[in-house]
């Protein structure tokens, strides 16, 4: 049942028997969530982002709401312009600088899903004619490279000079690049050789119910919210571990983290096909 945070708030209050500040309660609520974030691995909290990189900046900012990373892959891409005649396979373009075959070609009036076929002087043959007159900005697109996550030293050790570029490979969390010291980046390496979009999967920290009235825990696992909030409400009012109440919320918290842990870590990331069925003990 959808848990609003009037509800969560009336909830705390009826099981504990203790009015809470407004203030208190929200510590307790958002420390709860802050918790439970950082147990388990959500797929409907995941988001897909993308940004620029440019030749010769290895440094990509992560997103203010960002929690842990799922995936992060680049793929190199070429702006310019051309020309082409509606209904043909070719275009003429100001460079090929960057263009290879096989790369995907977007722009005004070029054919879905065209593929560069051949190159020839300026002119750049596709797989599909063009829907109209082409007399424009177009984007030729790479492969995406999807990079391996390492640790930031073994980036420093193994790519230690930044003039030296070439494709990129691997990624680190990385510290801040400004004075804020609550920003996050990754630094990639090697550094990029060319121009590169870069699309970032990752699971991200939600708005909290605190101030969005109704959060994803609240709606669909009420009962890791609310017993994670007690949790936190039986420290606040100093419970001894043995107290049969404060132990009767841990004990409940941690029965909904793992039914929690086996719907975001299992079910939602196994093939029943391929990795057969999710085994859960019973007690």
């Amino acid at each position: 049942m959808p848990m609003t945070y009037a509800q969560l708030v009336a909830a705390v209050t009826d099981y504990t028997q203790n009015t809470f500040e407004t203030t208190t309660i929200n510590t307790m609520i958002k420390q709860a969530e802050q918790r439970i974030y950082n147990t388990v691995q959500i797929a409907n909290l995941r988001k897909n982002v993308t940004g620029v990189l440019s030749t010769g900046n290895k440094y990509l900012a992560c997103p203010e709401d960002f929690l842990s990373t799922y995936s992060l892959a680049v793929y190199p891409y070429n702006a310019t312009t051309a020309t082409g005649t509606s209904s043909q396979k070719t275009i003429v373009v100001a460079s090929t600088t960057g263009i290879a075959v096989g790369q995907q070609v977007t722009g005004s009036n070029i054919g879905t899903n065209a593929i560069v076929r051949s190159i020839s002087g300026t002119t750049v043959t596709l797989t599909v004619a063009n829907s109209g007159t082409v007399n424009g900005a177009v984007v030729f697109q790479g492969d995406y490279l999807y990079l391996l996550n390492k640790d930031v030293n073994f980036i420093r050790e193994a790519y230690p000079l930044s003039a030296e570029v070439s494709e990129p490979k691997h990624y680190a969390i990385f510290g801040p690049q400004s004075a804020n010291v609550n920003e996050l980046s990754f630094i990639l390496g090697p550094t990029p050789n060319a121009n590169y979009y870069a699309e970032l999967h990752y699971f991200y920290i939600p708005e909290s119910i605190v101030t969005a009235n109704t959060s994803w825990l609240g709606d669909n696992f009420d009962s890791a919210l609310l017993y994670g909030t007690l949790s936190e409400a039986g420290t606040y009012m100093k419970s001894a571990p043995e107290d049969g109440m404060y132990k009767l919320y841990q004990e409940r918290y941690v029965q909904a983290i793992a039914l929690l842990k086996n719907l975001g870590d299992g079910k939602q990331r196994a093939d029943a096909y391929r990795d057969g069925q999710i085994r859960v003990a019973v007690s």
